[in-house]
């Protein structure tokens, strides 16, 4: 009896409310967002790094249309600036030593001209666990893909491709150089004196004369 009372009374409290508009109501033309824009992370900007990048880039632009299907052509030019970029994000990455954040992070990758992940190859040059065979073996990848899609893209346009090979070998050379730089380790020489002066090239007299054993 009194379980059918009190839901009476609740019932009642309930359509009073809405009867009067007594209930809470969001304000109006208010929409739940995000406190900061919900966009896709900016494309690294290691391309400014590199004049001879740029140079390709300009010359060879992706095609960028949402209009058109996707062609060989199309898809050529991307992974080119997709390389480039690759280059140019491992030269910096290297270089800054990763205290900027890795810009390899966002770059996909591709088994076409990637041996491994290129931040996991970043990490382990950071922590000089590369050999030099390391360092050619992604050079000599990026060098044979990326020099094939500039000669197929040039081949299609009718383009000479010659100057386009330089500044490509450029861009190579400079990430090699940054690569060697900073990816080898430097080789242990502790038996080796440091210099004329170092008490290494001096022989105690007790010590000379010691007989073998």
């Amino acid at each position: 009896m009194y379980v059918l009372a009190y839901l009476a009374l609740i019932a009642l409290v309930v359509a009073a409310g809405l009867y009067l508009k007594m209930y809470p109501r969001m304000p109006r033309n208010r929409y739940e967002g995000f406190s900061s824009p919900a966009v896709a992370p900016a494309e690294p900007k290691c391309i400014q790094r590199s004049l001879d990048a740029q140079i390709i880039l300009r010359i060879l632009p992706p095609c960028r249309d949402p209009h058109n299907s996707p062609t060989e052509d199309a898809t050529d030019r991307e992974e080119l600036a997709l390389i480039l970029k690759k280059l140019t994000c491992l030269d910096a990455d290297v270089a800054n030593n990763g205290v900027a954040g890795y810009n390899t992070l966002s770059l996909q990758y591709n088994t076409s001209h990637d041996a491994e992940p290129l931040t996991n190859f970043v990490g382990r040059c950071l922590n000089n666990g590369t050999q030099s065979r390391d360092l050619e073996i992604v050079i000599d990848k990026y060098d044979k893909r990326g020099k094939r899609l500039i000669s197929q893209i040039t081949k299609r346009s009718g383009m000479d491709a010659s100057s386009l090979m330089s500044n490509y070998d450029a861009l190579l050379n400079t990430t090699m150089k940054t690569l060697k730089t900073n990816c080898l380790a430097p080789q242990s020489h502790m038996d080796i004196p440091f210099g004329p002066r170092d008490p290494g090239y001096s022989t105690p007299h007790s010590v000379a004369r010691l007989a073998s054993y």
